[in-house]
């Protein structure tokens, strides 16, 4: 479809990438370190709604106004999950070759999500941050994509003494729902069709 030449149209557009998204045991173990937004979860949408590998695709450009880390573990071991990934897992935004944003997971609350109580043990509920609009980290300075640069989001995990978030997630029971979510959250710029 031909562009409209000399306009451009800037709409609110979050972008995410994830880390883990799966049942029981994750096809391919998670590692200490990983990066997100790159080759691996490109085409799939319940992973990623990136449309070209470590950029925006064509001329586009972003302006990241806020940070958000989703978090939803379901089953035997969702407490210790939620407890352990936030405590040990680290985040690092990349724009180009320089780190932009650094921080724990605990930094990033979602802003979203399942919220509430009951009065039975299997049915507490967790997040990381409460679910409203305003529990998200905004950014003081926004932080500017260009035309045709490269990020990433890398992930690190930091065991404490002899506990690793790492051995919840690359195992557990069949039905033990587990995934991980990096949000840009931002305007995004692009050509008119």
């Amino acid at each position: 479809m031909p562009r409209i030449a000399n306009v451009r149209e800037r709409r609110h557009q979050p972008f995410w990438d994830s880390l883990i998204r799966t049942t029981g045991n994750p096809t391919v173990a998670l590692q200490n370190s990983s990066n997100l937004f790159g080759n691996s979860n490109v085409g799939n949408l319940a992973l990623t709604n990136l449309q070209v590998a470590g950029q925006l695709a064509s001329d586009q450009t972003y302006v990241i106004l806020a940070l958000r880390a989703w978090l939803y573990f379901n089953g035997t071991n969702r407490r210790a999950n939620y407890l352990r990934v936030n405590s040990q897992l680290y985040w690092t935004l990349i724009v180009g070759e320089k780190p932009m944003f650094q921080a724990p997971c605990w930094y990033f609350p979602a802003g979203g999500g399942t919220w509430g109580f009951d009065s039975t043990a299997a049915g507490s509920v967790f997040s990381n941050g409460s679910p409203s609009q305003e529990a998200i980290l905004k950014l003081a300075r926004p932080i500017i994509v260009p035309v045709r640069q490269n990020f990433a989001v890398q992930a690190s995990f930091f065991p404490m003494g002899n506990v690793s978030a790492l051995d919840g997630l690359n195992s557990g029971a069949t039905d033990d729902e587990k995934e991980i979510k990096f949000v840009l959250d931002g305007l995004q710029t692009r050509d008119v069709q």
